[in-house]
């Protein structure tokens, strides 16, 4: 008997030296924790909100780095650009770098945001904010300083993009992208998700940290169920309130600023050599652990700089916080990225209608159906961009004439009769690029493309007038040599 006590005596003084045992939570605690750990995402969701993001660890030469990748791959190789592009693509690169300092320096990007869900389907939609800023350019020689006004974020300002994902009948995705601006729409299948990555920013707002963690130690793997794979496990719940749970201990006190209203929670990973791996803090609503008003990692007791904290506040009936700032620090406690949400409008568990989720762009969107063959895609590029030769917006217009350049070389015919119905257009910038495209189309009929360059010799646009002087000496200097 004395042995058995002697044995007692001792678990109890091991447990005691890991743990405050006034600390440990009460049964009635623990319920509470799992309760909140696995609490049941909404089965839908309509949200809007704004977010800013500060991200410090783009730096001037970061930022051209990254755009200088990205106008890369969209340019042609440097030895192939003529100098006017080269220009052109160094002026972009410039112009969204200083953007993105310009947004930094102004608190951060905004974006706006609503996203809708019901089941694995998306609709999400969003409308980024442009900093005030004046940018310098070079061109042709000549610097230049141009002010550019910001866009506000508010209720009336309209959504630019439009991601919609729903499942297929068979396995996979269907994708459909609106962009709004440039009026294009396109369709394809994808095998995975791509929306969870929108869907996982308000979840991580909804969901409790430390969740993932807590249905590992607290609960016991079901391999049947997919969406929740964890089962919660009684005789767990009973070792964490003893302190002799297996890798991981929590304390619970009452937190000190409002010990009537809110709980500190204390949780610490140990590894199997007993070396604590992991601690965290929340504080949370008293009667309801679900609503974390403040999360940090490492848990600041451990005098440790913080890698993560969450401050959350302004909790709706639903329990849906309305202002959410997370912050991720380095090694050393500085700030490297912040994130502030602002919740205007939220509403869970309500039926969204399936049209939300359907493709149905406006009439006069071009669409890419990148579900079809590529010769029937192609053909259809070409017959949107026939049409888009008519859009009120001469950007548009312009962009198709270049894009039916680069896809009708092969059919110089078709080609040469969209080009001379172009030379009517009211811009001149469109006039030039056509008469150009000319050019090499009908070197074998150089009196043709003599007489079209005659008909244009009294347009009052300098770009096209260089166009026929360069069209009048090629076709005089052939003549010369033939002779």
């Amino acid at each position: 008997m004395k042995r058995v006590i002697f044995i007692l005596l001792t678990v109890f003084t091991v447990n005691s030296s890991v743990a405050e045992t006034s600390a440990l939570p009460t049964y009635e605690q623990a319920v509470k924790l799992v309760a909140a750990v696995w609490k049941s995402p909404p089965r839908s969701i309509d949200v809007k909100y704004y977010i800013t993001v500060k991200d410090n660890t783009k730096t001037k030469e970061k930022l051209r780095q990254i755009y200088e990748g990205v106008f890369d791959n969209e340019y042609d190789p440097d030895e192939e650009l003529s100098p006017e592009v080269l220009e052109r693509k160094e002026m972009d690169i410039q112009m969204n770098v200083d953007s993105e300092l310009a947004e930094q320096q102004q608190g951060g990007r905004k974006i706006k945001y609503r996203v809708r869900c019901d089941g694995n389907s998306y609709r999400v939609e969003r409308v980024y904010g442009r900093p005030v800023r004046t940018i310098k350019t070079i061109l042709k020689g000549i610097a230049r300083e141009e002010f550019l006004p910001g866009k506000k974020l508010d209720a009336n300002t309209p959504f630019e993009q439009t991601f919609i994902e729903t499942p297929t009948a068979t396995n996979g995705f269907e994708l459909y992208i609106y962009y709004h601006g440039r009026k294009i729409a396109t369709i394809e299948k994808i095998e995975s998700s791509r929306a969870e990555i929108e869907d996982r920013k308000i979840s991580k707002i909804l969901k409790m940290p430390n969740a993932s963690i807590l249905k590992m130690k607290l609960g016991t793997r079901n391999n049947k169920l997919v969406t929740e794979p964890y089962d919660i496990n009684e005789p767990k719940i009973k070792q964490l309130c003893s302190g002799t749970l297996e890798g991981i201990i929590v304390k619970i006190r009452p937190d000190p600023n409002e010990p009537d209203a809110k709980d500190r929670i204390e949780i610490s990973l140990y590894n199997k050599e007993k070396i604590e791996v992991l601690t965290s803090l929340m504080i949370c609503a008293k009667d309801d652990y679900s609503k974390v008003y403040y999360c940090q990692t490492p848990n600041p007791a451990t005098n440790k700089p913080p890698i993560f904290t969450k401050t959350c506040s302004n909790f709706d009936a639903q329990g849906f916080p309305h202002n959410v700032t997370q912050v991720i620090y380095d090694g050393k406690g500085n700030v490297q990225l912040q994130e502030t949400y602002q919740i205007e409008d939220v509403r869970v568990n309500i039926p969204i209608l399936k049209e939300v989720f359907e493709f149905n762009p406006p009439d006069d969107y071009l669409v890419t159906d990148y579900r079809l063959p590529e010769a029937q895609r192609q053909a259809a590029k070409i017959e949107n961009m026939k049409r888009r030769l008519k859009d009120e917006n001469s950007g548009r217009r312009l962009e198709a004439l270049m894009r039916l350049i680069e896809y009708l070389k092969d059919d110089p015919a078709e080609l040469r009769n969209i080009a001379i119905s172009m030379l009517e257009d009211e811009r001149d910038n469109i006039r030039a690029v056509a008469l150009s495209a000319l050019i090499p189309l009908l070197k074998d009929n150089p009196e043709e493309l003599r007489n079209i360059a005659i008909s244009m010799q009294d347009d009052e646009d300098r770009r096209v007038q260089k166009v026929v002087a360069k069209i009048l000496r090629q076709v005089e200097s052939n003549k010369k040599g033939n002779k």
